[in-house]
């Protein structure tokens, strides 16, 4: 199976002694730490291992930040278990396919494959449950189930199949940020499924030909306005100076989404229009927008240098 450079966010590194195939999978998620290929040592060599499939890992390469042919370092599964399944190794934007009904099922009760038929209109408390950095401060329902939805599981043979859905919030895929980033989604209005890493869409990639189907964008926020109805997020974008996104004030509040937001970045689920020449879109869901816990950051970034 060919793989694709940079998927693989973080791995988990052990410093106990653990080995493929003989310990628990259990210990590995609950010991491992995760590490970035930044943050990656020498003394880490031969004990990283990869967060799905949780075979060994090697880094490339092993020391400079940066390769030969000026790709950035990124992690990387070992020829020596190039047979073991790992839905890491499928070709970038290939999209995620099953073999049948059953496989896929099992991946949603793995919560491998998330399905999300909706956004969630209004927030599902009326409690303050987000605090000023996007993190949940006490525990927070933020999706409920959907409606079984006609999925395309089979990348090549177009066969679909009726899954439990969620209808979720891009909160909810800012919580655990790193885990659910080497997880399948399928949004509204997707074609299929596919890893939450390649369905971002840095803001900055946006030109004069970009189509206006719907996307989950992320960017950088360097301006916020209030309105008489309506609140205008600016986005950075290098083509166009900024991109605007419209937003209701009440769930910018509950948000913690105002002028000091400035520098955080933030994801939206929205179809791209024009103001002008200034690319723009409104979102009128709560569960459309969130932004991201700082700590989670520094993995927007590498998406940003992959591209």
């Amino acid at each position: 199976m060919e793989e694709s450079s940079h998927r693989i966010a973080y791995a988990l590194h052990m410093i106990k002694k653990w080995v493929y195939g003989r310990d628990e999978r259990d210990i590995l998620e609950r010991d491992g730490e995760p590490v970035t290929p930044e943050e990656f040592s020498l003394s880490m060599k031969g004990k990283i291992f990869c967060p799905v499939c949780t075979t060994p890992l090697s880094r490339s390469p092993d020391t400079a930040s940066i390769t030969t042919n000026s790709r950035a370092a990124h992690f990387k599964h070992k020829p020596t278990y190039s047979k073991i399944p790992c839905r890491l190794k499928t070709k970038k934007k290939e999209g995620l396919s099953y073999k049948n009904e059953e496989e896929a099922s099992k991946a949603v009760e793995d919560k491998a494959l998330v399905i999300v038929s909706d956004w969630m209109s209004h927030p599902p408390t009326e409690d303050y449950d987000i605090d000023e950095n996007g993190e949940f401060n006490q525990t927070a329902i933020e999706d409920e189930d959907g409606p079984e939805t006609d999925i395309t599981i089979g990348r090549h043979n177009g066969r679909e199949f009726k899954l439990p859905s969620k209808i979720s919030s891009v909160t909810a895929l800012c919580r655990d940020f790193d885990k659910n980033l080497h997880r399948g989604y399928h949004f509204p209005d997707s074609a299929f499924p596919m890893l939450l890493s390649d369905m971002l869409f840095d803001t900055d990639r946006i030109t004069a030909d970009t189509d206006g189907k719907k996307r989950l964008f992320f960017g950088k926020v360097v301006g916020y306005r209030r309105l008489a109805k309506r609140n205008i997020i600016y986005i950075k974008n290098g083509s166009f100076g900024e991109f605007k996104i419209y937003t209701w004030p009440k769930f910018d509040e509950r948000k913690h989404i105002n002028a000091e937001s400035v520098g955080r970045y933030i994801l939206f689920h929205s179809s791209l229009a024009w103001e002008g020449s200034i690319p723009r879109c409104f979102v009128d869901s709560w569960g459309q927008y969130s932004l991201l816990p700082q700590k989670y950051e520094k993995h927007l970034i590498r998406l940003k240098r992959r591209i």
